[in-house]
């Protein structure tokens, strides 16, 4: 429990596998009386307004169900006091696209009655982003297609079904979409970020399957061309970095939760030989890969500048080349 502290957070989406904060200790628990759907449209992170992605949120067990298996599992995090207010604005803003703060009772595995009260960022049927149910197929060839500032909905899809396998939870509509998209990413030669960086996989490719011409799981010509995208940011983005970068809780904050430039101050050290304009693994205290990049300046350009503000960097260097160290456009998630 967090009794001692001002909130608990329960995060069944991204919050996942990239909370993006400090906190002080998490665990595993369930919500009663909904269930996790992709059925909530991302036109700012993953996806455009132009060509929408699919993310997850909640919906709730209809007045006329009677069983009760409407359970959703996630993870609990438990935020210090004096990170809360912060931690709460900064996600309001990384949740802004249709989603809003609620209270409900979570619950641990043995235990009939509550453990407590978290809130959790719900994303209702009339809000603007919404997009509903549509046939399984349909959803998955949309996830596969769809790319926004964040990154490529597919990553999204399948860092949250590796997350739920982790957590050994039951959640037939994710995987059923995860094992669709992976037989999908075969076709069409897109591979997953970890292969290409050679960081191995945790069993997912178990699922891939080939699927002929034929196949009705097989894209139309439309999404072969939509599809190209994906495959221009897989060529930039998922190739193997040349070096690292790892920052401080602060620039976790505003890379995750705001979308903002990798600065200087916000650098605490950098691994590898890199030039201007190299891919780097952006990295946070725990060494856990949160975004990559492509960086304006070299690893000895870096260590010169770590924890420079942004306005003395040609004070220090002689010249600048931008005052961001990796400009958000040239950021992705994972």
């Amino acid at each position: 429990m967090c009794e001692d502290l001002l909130v608990c957070l329960f995060g069944y989406g991204s919050i996942l596998w990239r909370p993006g904060f400090p906190y002080v200790r998490k665990f595993n628990a369930y919500i009663k009386g909904y269930k996790r759907f992709f059925y909530q449209g991302s036109t700012d992170h993953r996806g455009t307004p132009e060509s929408p992605g699919r993310v997850v949120t909640l919906i709730k067990q209809p007045e006329d169900y009677i069983n009760d298996d409407w359970i959703t599992w996630g993870t609990v995090y438990c935020i210090p006091d004096e990170e809360a207010e912060i931690i709460l604005k900064n996600l309001d803003y990384r949740e802004k696209g249709g989603y809003q703060r609620i209270e409900t009772d979570i619950f641990i595995n043995g235990k009939e009655s509550s453990h407590g009260k978290a809130i959790l960022y719900f994303a209702s049927e009339t809000n603007e982003e919404f997009l509903g149910e549509d046939s399984m197929d349909k959803i998955a060839h949309q996830i596969v297609r769809s790319v926004g500032p964040s990154g490529r909905n597919l990553d999204y899809l399948l860092k949250l079904a590796n997350s739920l396998h982790k957590m050994q939870v039951e959640d037939d509509h994710v995987f059923e979409l995860e094992k669709l998209v992976l037989e999908l990413m075969k076709q069409h030669n897109i591979v997953e970020h970890q292969y290409l960086s050679g960081a191995g996989g945790d069993g997912a490719q178990q699922h891939q399957q080939s699927l002929s011409p034929s196949d009705p799981n097989s894209p139309s010509t439309a999404d072969s061309h939509v599809i190209n995208e994906t495959l221009e940011l897989q060529k930039k983005y998922f190739t193997q970095p040349k070096g690292s970068i790892l920052i401080d809780d602060g620039a976790v904050q505003a890379i995750s939760q705001r979308a903002k430039s990798l600065l200087a101050v916000g650098i605490v050290k950098i691994s590898g030989t890199f030039e201007p304009g190299s891919l780097v693994s952006i990295l946070d205290k725990n060494n856990n890969e949160l975004s990559r990049g492509i960086s304006n300046y070299s690893d000895r350009e870096i260590n010169t500048l770590i924890g420079t503000h942004s306005q003395h960097i040609k004070d220090v260097l002689g010249f600048t080349r931008g005052e961001s160290i990796i400009d958000n456009k040239n950021l992705i998630l994972l």
